[in-house]
């Protein structure tokens, strides 16, 4: 089991143990959703700031048929009674099952992927939840209910500076990452992860004066152990492995957090992928790892992003279910809901975000996605270009192969790429404008077609690198944990 992603509810993998047998994976780390009563967007809108992003998810939760049916069944099993009471007393408190946002609603469906979580990890397997103040206290009950109290081990506490502009209460600038375990024999390598010495405020020397008066102290050249705090930066706007994902966290947090508790060759699960940050710092510490999101859009994204980053692999190395796999899968999505066939294609080509939500009726300015690249010219630093992307589900027109062309030149853009089915491939070809543009690389076209039969079988389409390259780097040769 390796290099998997799922496009579905985590619960309905999680769920089957065909899929994911009991005691299989050794690490699980967990991003889901705050309870925040927000929605999230792919916040990408390039120049033309009209046009909407595309929603990501809704962190909002109500009371209903589905939820009913948990709590009854978390009522039901005497092993599962407490977890029961702890939703009924967060609705009691919440409002009650008429309210909009719902407490009990989010706890009760976060359980019912808890457990199954529980069931698949090893003996030796760690589970990590990340959350916010939001309702980590409520978590936490959850998690002493489910992987049992004395397997609780840390509260970590991930600090960020982040400019605030709060004057009603105190800014807040952390999250929180509940650290369990199966059973008394964890995973756990503090060397791997000792953190340096302060530099800020004092040097080593006043470290070990500060610490002596408490006990004696003998520094450790490799630094100190971990503490139950970590300083690591978010990600800020203009960062290499920004791809636009709300809630995006760090690489280098997702290091922390997989050096301490596995090992190389170990199985990380991210049920809640994303973006799939835990699943790109797996690979590079040459881990194993399966991603699972509820959208198609995201596990695109993933695949597409580990693909540009890691040059040894390609398209047969990384699995993915519940997405179109064939020609023949991808016209019945086109058939059945155009608009997921839309979110499918800008994900499987690699576009960072959306211009608008494909859900909504009218005008689409003729973009549906965004690919950022790096065109690479010797001696000068890469910076960012964009293509627009657009998706035809059904037939091309020659008017609107020339359409594409004019959003390229109104958004002041490098490129369009129009995604059809092959049969249409020679409209495009026959209509499309033949200007190009180069880098130190090449040349590539202004316009292209590229046809879902070439995107299935891992054709790339003609751009600079979709990564940035350091001084023409490869993207394995870049300490990815250290970009900023």
């Amino acid at each position: 089991m390796n290099r998997i992603l799922y496009a579905d509810d985590c619960l309905n993998i999680l769920s089957d143990p065909d899929i994911m047998p009991d005691g299989s994976v050794d690490l699980v780390y967990l991003d889901p959703p705050f309870n925040s009563n927000s929605t999230y967007n792919l916040p990408f809108k390039g120049k033309d700031k009209t046009l909407r992003p595309v929603e990501a998810f809704k962190d909002t939760w109500e009371w209903g048929d589905k939820e009913e049916t948990l709590l009854e069944r978390f009522k039901r099993r005497p092993q599962s009674r407490h977890l029961g009471n702890l939703v009924e007393y967060s609705l009691e408190i919440s409002g009650g099952r008429a309210s909009k946002n719902n407490l009990g609603a989010y706890l009760v469906n976060m359980a019912a992927r808890l457990e199954p979580m529980k069931r698949v990890l090893k003996d030796s397997g760690s589970i990590y939840l990340h959350c916010d103040p939001t309702a980590s206290h409520y978590l936490k009950s959850l998690m002493d209910g489910i992987f049992g109290y004395r397997f609780f081990h840390n509260e970590l506490v991930w600090c960020y500076s982040w400019p605030r502009n709060t004057k009603s209460y105190y800014a807040r600038t952390h999250d929180v990452l509940l650290f369990y375990s199966k059973s008394d024999a964890w995973t756990f390598n503090p060397d791997d992860v000792r953190q340096p010495y302060s530099e800020a405020s004092q040097g080593r020397e006043e470290y070990a004066a500060h610490a002596s008066q408490f006990e004696e102290v003998k520094l450790d050249e490799r630094g100190k152990l971990p503490q139950d705090w970590i300083v690591l930066p978010p990600i800020r706007p203009n960062a290499r492995e920004r791809l636009g994902y709300p809630t995006q966290k760090p690489l280098s947090l997702l290091r922390h957090i997989i050096l301490a508790s596995s090992n190389e060759g170990d199985l990380v699960l991210d049920p809640f992928c994303g973006c799939g940050t835990t699943l790109h710092a797996a690979e590079y510490l040459k881990r194993r790892w399966i991603g699972i999101d509820v959208s198609s859009f995201a596990t695109g994204l993933v695949r597409e992003r580990i693909l540009s980053w890691i040059p040894t692999l390609d398209n047969s190395h990384i699995q993915v279910f519940g997405t179109p796999s064939s020609v023949e899968d991808a016209l019945k999505l086109a058939n059945r809901d155009r608009f997921e066939f839309e979110k499918w294609a800008c994900g499987f080509i690699g576009a960072h975000g959306m211009y608008r939500d494909p859900g909504e009726r009218g005008p689409d300015a003729g973009v549906d996605g965004v690919i950022e690249f790096y065109p690479i010219n010797i001696g000068e630093v890469s910076k960012p270009e964009y293509a627009i992307v657009q998706v035809k589900s059904g037939s091309v027109t020659p008017d609107a192969v020339g359409r594409l062309y004019d959003t390229v030149k109104k958004h002041g853009v490098k490129a369009g790429i129009l995604v059809c089915f092959g049969r249409f491939m020679q409209t495009v070809e026959n209509n499309r404008n033949r200007e190009i543009f180069s880098d130190s690389l090449g040349t590539y076209p202004v316009i292209q077609g590229v046809s879902v039969e070439d995107l299935l079988a891992g054709k790339k389409i003609n751009l600079p690198p979709f990564v940035p390259r350091s001084g023409g780097q490869a993207p394995s040769t870049i300490d990815i944990f250290q970009l900023k």
